[in-house]
């Protein structure tokens, strides 16, 4: 590939000249602008200056003299590679002290090649130009990567999206098996983002609780039909099995690598747990309780007394009101229901475009 194309690069490519000779500097920029005419070349006669430069500019390739006053070759180059930005564009060091230890030094200190004075035109030429070739297959693997990484990004998010679908496709399987409306999930969702939101809690954790809240009740899927659809007191032993719900739901939803999942588990466990200590399965009480799992206990309860069932009709939002205030300090975190019945405007509003 010919490096004066051009086509790998975006924008013309910077090559940084330091030397305090101005002879040195205009033989070293007359050799990169035959080697790469449309490179962007600035010479520097202070070392410090060209360090300046290069601390707030993209730079492709740095050719440096070695004996210099202020800071030498090896100073800049160490300089230079202490920049993020610089760890990796090549850099030659040139010099006319013919010492291997001067070399070893440069090329320790960072440097990719080293020329000695007096220069020869055409190896001077040829060692900018597959440097600057490096340099451009550097940009081309970064920008690749960088592509690449974007579309794993993408598909995980995909992958996440669709695996979250059909978790909430489960979670309405199993809460139609239970209760007959379509919109109890998505109103959960939305009453627990009110919550989430009235508490002050971050737009993340709201965004990450609205998606996982409807999960709540996923572990009914493995309740059998007799004991779920029961319309009569449970025995002791039907409890235990119903109970077992909230452990089922944990596993169904524990071992996901993302905040949706592990939230999502946490309610499906906890969101039973009761403010003071009588709840299950772990017997939780107070701040024990994850929040998640507490913010779930108030909009659940809210929204199965408000909402019709076959067996009941749905409560006035007043008297739902009442229910949640009398349940304060012993079912549910007394904090979070006056947060959650502060203002009656945004329930009504949910429940009733959600019907």
């Amino acid at each position: 590939m010919n490096i004066n194309s051009g086509n790998d690069w975006k924008g013309a490519p910077t090559i940084i000249i330091v030397d305090d000779q101005a002879t040195n500097r205009h033989l070293l920029a007359e050799i990169s602008s035959n080697t790469c005419p449309q490179a962007n070349i600035l010479p520097f006669e202070d070392p410090v200056a060209a360090l300046s430069y290069a601390n707030t500019h993209p730079v492709d390739l740095v050719l440096t003299d070695y004996r210099m006053p202020r800071m030498n070759g090896v100073m800049l180059i160490k300089a230079l590679r202490s920049l993020e930005h610089l760890a990796e564009p090549p850099i030659i060091c040139i010099t006319a002290v013919d010492d291997l230890a001067v070399r070893y030094d440069a090329l320790d200190a960072g440097a990719n090649d080293y020329l000695s004075h007096p220069l020869d035109y055409r190896e001077c030429a040829a060692r900018c130009r597959n440097l600057l070739n490096l340099r451009r297959f550097q940009l081309a693997t970064l920008r690749h990567a960088g592509e690449l990484e974007h579309r794993v990004e993408q598909v995980i998010q995909d992958l996440q999206k669709e695996k979250m679908e059909t978790l909430f496709r489960l979670a309405k399987v199993a809460e139609q098996r239970d209760i007959d409306t379509g919109a109890h999930l998505s109103r959960i969702g939305r009453y627990s983002a009110l919550l989430s939101r009235r508490l002050g809690c971050s737009e993340a954790f709201t965004a990450v609780l609205e998606m996982a809240a409807p999960l709540h009740d996923i572990g009914k899927v493995a309740i059998p039909d007799q004991i779920l659809l029961a319309r009569r007191s449970l025995t002791p032993e039907e409890w235990t099995v119903m109970k077992t719900h909230t452990v089922i739901g944990d596993a169904m939803l524990s071992g996901g690598h993302t905040e949706h999942m592990r939230v999502a588990a946490e309610i499906a466990r906890s969101h039973h747990e009761k403010f003071d200590g009588s709840g299950y399965p772990d017997g939780l009480s107070g701040q024990d309780i994850p929040l998640s799992a507490r913010i779930l206990a108030v909009v659940d309860v809210y929204d199965a007394l408000t909402s019709r069932r076959p067996y009941k009709e749905a409560w006035t939002h007043e008297k739902a009101q009442d229910y949640l205030r009398q349940q304060a300090g012993s079912h549910m975190d007394p904090e979070l229901v006056k947060v959650f019945l502060a203002d009656l405007t945004g329930l009504t509003e949910i429940s009733t475009s959600l019907p």
